[in-house]
């Protein structure tokens, strides 16, 4: 028997500099990309997965009665949970981790809301990764040439064939995130999920992704995902 599924949408930043860019109130994850808001294309992704049993979105508590409407004009029937965000991504995370319902086996993905355009191929190919290996992230490798730099002046060159830029979701057994965030105790500088269980001593498969798994960081990056995902 297969484990359950259940997925947490990180949606609780405030995206200071896009909104300075942009000047424009809202935060990222809430603003129009082709008619629709950023997070509904997430919102959409995992309740069209058959296997997914559950939703949790850590947002700010601001933002509960638009994302309840949202979820019910769209009929996101799998959006179980809405949990306020702390002051960093790693304790939004935490916070909606500590809600979820789960058997240690169960999977659980995290993925930002900043990134609408996942495709459902990759999607499925996380989620059976994830089902088989457990812990499974997605990631894309570095075809750039990487320089090691102090004060603009290059220092070093670093061989490029061994490094990945990593993207969301990101998917680990329930068990292993638990022991993950024991281990770690007060520490809360993890830059995602995946260190954390590094950190605590677990394996990571990577599984190789798309470039056009965008993260809305400024608004160009709205501009150039309506011509990609036209």
């Amino acid at each position: 028997m297969n484990p359950e599924i259940h997925v947490i949408i990180t949606a609780a930043g405030r995206g200071e500099r896009f909104r300075k860019r942009n000047n424009n109130p809202k935060p990222k994850q809430y603003q129009l990309l082709s008619g629709k808001p950023v997070i509904l294309y997430s919102l959409q992704n995992f309740q069209k997965m058959s296997n997914v049993k559950s939703i949790t979105v850590s947002a700010e508590a601001e933002y509960f009665n638009y994302l309840h409407s949202l979820a019910v004009k769209n009929r996101i029937t799998k959006l179980t949970g809405l949990v306020e965000g702390g002051k960093s991504r790693f304790e939004s995370v935490q916070n909606a981790f500590n809600q979820l319902n789960c058997s240690v086996d169960d999977i659980v993905v995290i993925h930002d809301a900043a990134r609408p355009n996942i495709s459902k191929s990759e999607l499925k190919e996380l989620l059976d990764a994830a089902i088989k290996n457990g812990e499974v992230i997605l990631g894309c490798k570095v075809s750039e040439t990487v320089k090691k730099c102090t004060g603009n002046y290059v220092q070093q060159t670093i061989p490029r064939d061994d490094l990945w830029l990593i993207q969301t979701p990101q998917a680990f057994r329930y068990d292993v995130l638990s022991k993950s965030y024991i281990i770690a105790g007060k520490r809360t500088d993890f830059t995602d999920e995946s260190s954390l269980v590094e950190n605590a001593g677990y394996k990571v498969k990577i599984v190789e992704g798309s470039r056009n798994n965008i993260k809305i960081t400024s608004p160009g990056d709205l501009t150039l995902l309506k011509k990609i995902m036209k």
